[in-house]
């Protein structure tokens, strides 16, 4: 089903989805998760970099409290990974996934699911969505939020569509824009991660503003988790070994990589995982 989708993908699902194509990346598209950090600073291997996906994964998922026989949607659904861990463990759920993107739909629309269980797939704005009022019990956003339009638009739908008692649970990259503009034009770092993550049209913010801005949807913030270092070993995968931070690399998907790499290594953005109630 599609609805009114202006926004415009970022550029680096191309490189994804090819490599998805042959077999080198998995479902899942967001960083890892490690409970203790590697123990040196050699390359990362895919099986390493695809535990710690899976174990932040598990994360997102035990804070969303899932059951049996609930309505569950992910926004921003990627390649299906979440939705496929969710159909191997429960019985009787209806598994919706959102993208912009009909190549990842396609994809995503490859996966089988469990009897009893149920796939279905939209291609929708994640602050549009094509659902009625009180659709869901729970909704998932796992590394994509930034990308949306506005924060506040999207709570306020996550909102309308959860049902009473319903959870969302999502993760999120906020950059701290004090701490930024003490070291150079904050314009410049929005450029980079434009560049090849783009769109990301709001990249500032707190951990503290995020509970905020649900809070006037409606929402009550339950639990928060700061990832910050947890989730910083994903860079030495993702960003290739011979890019040096002190040089432009001239591509722009290799740019967004290093801008994002040095501010997660400086501290200068936080990476939340947050869980969030619609009242009873």
């Amino acid at each position: 089903m599609k609805s009114g989708v202006t926004q415009k993908v970022p550029a680096y699902f191309d490189y994804l989805l090819e490599a998805f194509r042959q077999g080198r990346q998995g479902r899942f598209v967001h960083l890892g998760h490690w409970d203790s950090p590697p123990a040196d600073d050699a390359p990362l291997s895919s099986e390493e970099f695809n535990a710690a996906q899976t174990r932040m994964n598990e994360i997102l998922l035990e804070m969303a409290q899932l059951q049996h026989e609930q309505h569950v949607l992910d926004v921003g659904c990627g390649l299906g990974g979440t939705l496929q861990r969710i159909n191997e463990t429960f019985q009787r759920v209806s598994l919706v996934g959102v993208n912009i993107d009909p190549r990842q739909l396609h994809v995503c629309a490859q996966l089988e699911a469990v009897p009893g269980n149920q796939f279905h797939w939209h291609e929708a704005d994640a602050c549009r969505m094509p659902f009625a009022d009180n659709s869901f019990d729970r909704i998932l956003c796992i590394e994509a939020l930034f990308h949306f339009q506005s924060r506040q638009l999207f709570f306020e739908e996550t909102a309308r569509l959860l049902r009473p008692g319903g959870i969302l649970v999502i993760s999120d990259i906020v950059v701290h824009r004090d701490r930024v503009e003490a070291r150079m034009p904050g314009f410049c770092v929005a450029a980079a991660l434009n560049d090849g993550y783009g769109p990301w049209p709001h990249p500032w913010g707190k951990l503290e503003e995020l509970c905020e801005t649900a809070s006037l949807a409606g929402l009550n913030c339950q639990n928060t988790f700061d990832a910050t270092d947890e989730t910083l070993p994903s860079h030495r995968f993702t960003v290739p070994q011979e890019l040096d931070e002190q040089t432009d690399p001239g591509d722009p998907l290799a740019r967004s990589a290093l801008m994002l790499q040095w501010l997660h290594k400086q501290r200068l953005l936080q990476y939340v995982y947050l869980q969030f109630a619609m009242p009873s």
